[in-house]
């Protein structure tokens, strides 16, 4: 009877120490958004993949956690993978709790560190605008893009006929010599009319 008394006062300090739970992790720094600190208020906190395993709240100048033992820090009891942080405040994405575009991680849980973590966090998308296309857009300028090439026109007038050749692609050499030819069989047709008409007049 004696033994398993002896084997269990051994055993007591190994199973003592096994319902000892791990010393917490603990962050602290600055926390901003968009480049400015976070105002007092806002809250952080600290995610276990979707558990929440740690918050803070935001003091003064952006601060969510300090130096001093003392004093508030973020504190995470305990996790088993990476941790990803958050923010939430009303002048954050009308006050909805949002990760950074950059995810804020660190790598893992490490029982009884203490880290100092200064957390940016972006909410803005930078938007670029596109170089100037160069040069002064003019009154109307509207439609953009590449201008459109339109044809010269020819004419040729005699009396009151008069005989327009145009397009709005331009023409080929071929196809120009083909439209003055026309132009000149209409001229020459026009001027053979007008001396038919001239000699029936002086009769």
């Amino acid at each position: 009877m004696k033994l398993p008394i002896f084997l269990a006062i051994l055993l007591l300090p190994v199973t003592v120490l096994a319902s000892i739970p791990a010393f917490p992790m603990a962050f602290w720094g600055t926390a901003s958004i968009d480049g400015v600190f976070a105002p007092a208020g806002a809250i952080v906190r600290v995610y276990d993949g979707s558990i929440e395993v740690g918050k803070a709240t935001v003091q003064n100048n952006g601060v969510y956690g300090y130096t001093e033992p003392t004093k508030q820090k973020l504190v995470v009891g305990e996790a088993g993978g990476v941790l990803t942080f958050t923010i939430q405040d009303l002048s954050v994405n009308g006050g909805v709790e949002t990760q950074s575009l950059t995810v804020i991680t660190h790598p893992s849980f490490v029982s009884g560190e203490t880290v100092n973590k200064n957390l940016s966090f972006t909410t803005k998308t930078t938007v670029v605008n596109p170089p100037s296309s160069g040069g002064s857009s003019g009154g109307g300028g509207g439609g953009g893009g590449k201008p459109k090439v339109k044809a010269p026109t020819n004419e040729l007038v005699l009396g009151v006929s008069t005989s327009t050749v145009s397009s709005t692609l331009p023409l080929s050499i071929e196809e120009q010599n083909i439209a003055l030819k026309k132009q000149i069989i209409i001229l020459l047709t026009q001027l053979l009319s007008l001396l038919q008409l001239q000699m029936k007049l002086s009769l």
